[in-house]
């Protein structure tokens, strides 16, 4: 529930980890005011086929996302 940076279209999909970014202000909880709350920040390639799976193109397309930590599943 509420606001988040995470698309909506890569909720629940499975992408895999490109790069880590380092830690960054995690915005979800800062701005509402709970702090800057640094944390893990990572670039997830997700395939096309796996976010739109009626409607991809060509299977080699990619999406890149920034994400945060709490947004990554295991």
């Amino acid at each position: 529930g509420g606001h988040t940076r995470l698309p909506s279209y890569a909720m629940g999909k499975t992408g895999k980890i490109c790069s880590y970014c380092g830690t960054h202000v995690f915005p979800d909880k800062n701005a509402h005011n709970y702090g800057e709350n640094p944390l893990p920040l990572y670039t997830i390639e997700f395939q096309c086929s796996e976010l739109w799976p009626a409607s991809f193109e060509n299977k080699y397309d990619v999406v890149c996302l920034d994400l945060w930590e709490p947004y990554i599943k295991n």
